[in-house]
């Protein structure tokens, strides 16, 4: 079932380097790996495991936490990292060879210690609501993107419309990897700023054209109201992180907000809610 598989990785990704889940026989039992660089904490790997199964009414899964060969792990996920298309963009690492498709976006982003490589359904889901916004025809002169990650949205914005786009991340290596990224990706400083931040404080007043948060549904509900006050006339806002079970909670902060739902898409348990602006809520 994707939902206590979604719930699992979840649990514990904030404690891996890389991470990743597949199927071991068709219609079989999945298999969940992650891999560190450094040693891990195994009863704390092991409560939140017993607690998102919990709370997914499973029983809680083998865990198995073992030493392996000194291999560049990082580099070998890189190897691994198919090229990925989510609407009109084409996300792809350095390994790749080939070419960009014909009328595609290209963004080439290595899979790395920062989220974002467009593998996971929630940097899709943002990849799809983008791609929405841009097939509207309704230009964009101003982005926010919070918990940038490795960049990948704001690249997209970039990369779609002669905007400029603020990006922002708590993590200090998600800052210092979206400028990296920027740079590879031929997105000048001056249309892509990246700042680190806890929250909206240091980020000022702007009201924008696009918002976009891909980060948990806990800091989502509880920047409703900030992230709200950023949403222009006419904007639109993305939110992701979130689980199934979790989204009306925050549908129901962001109504209060004077947002209207537009869009709920749902993607391997994990949805991405896209707001329009409507009357402002103070």
């Amino acid at each position: 079932c994707a939902l206590p598989i979604s719930a699992l990785s979840q649990a514990i990704e904030d404690r891996c380097d890389a991470l990743m889940a597949f199927e071991m026989t068709p219609d079989g039992p999945w298999q969940i790996q992650g891999l560190t660089m450094d040693e891990p904490d195994e009863a704390a790997i092991r409560a939140r495991l017993g607690e998102a199964a919990q709370a997914c009414g499973v029983a809680p899964p083998e865990t198995v936490i073992e030493r392996l060969p000194d291999v560049d792990w990082l580099a070998h996920n890189r190897r691994s990292f198919p090229p990925i298309r989510a609407g009109r963009y084409f996300v792809y690492g350095s390994h790749y060879e080939g070419a960009v498709p014909p009328g595609a976006i290209g963004i080439r982003l290595d899979a790395s210690l920062a989220f974002g490589s467009g593998e996971h359904a929630t940097t899709r889901g943002c990849l799809l609501a983008i791609d929405r916004r841009a097939r509207q025809g309704r230009g964009v002169r101003h982005v926010l993107d919070l918990g940038c990650g490795s960049g990948i949205l704001s690249l997209a914005a970039a990369k779609t419309w002669q905007a400029r786009v603020l990006a922002a991340d708590i993590d200090r290596d998600s800052v210092r990897l979206a400028r990296e990224n920027a740079r590879d990706n031929g997105v000048s400083p001056r249309r892509m700023r990246v700042r680190w931040s806890d929250g909206l404080r240091r980020l000022g007043r702007r009201r924008c054209d696009l918002v976009l948060a891909n980060i948990l549904a806990k800091p989502l509900r509880r920047l409703s109201r900030d992230l709200a006050r950023r949403v222009g006339r006419g904007a639109t806002l993305v939110l992701s992180g979130l689980l199934t079970a979790q989204a009306g909670d925050v549908i129901a902060a962001y109504r209060y907000q004077g947002l209207k739902l537009a869009r709920r898409t749902v993607i391997d348990g994990w949805v991405t809610l896209t707001f329009r602006r409507g009357c402002f809520r103070a």
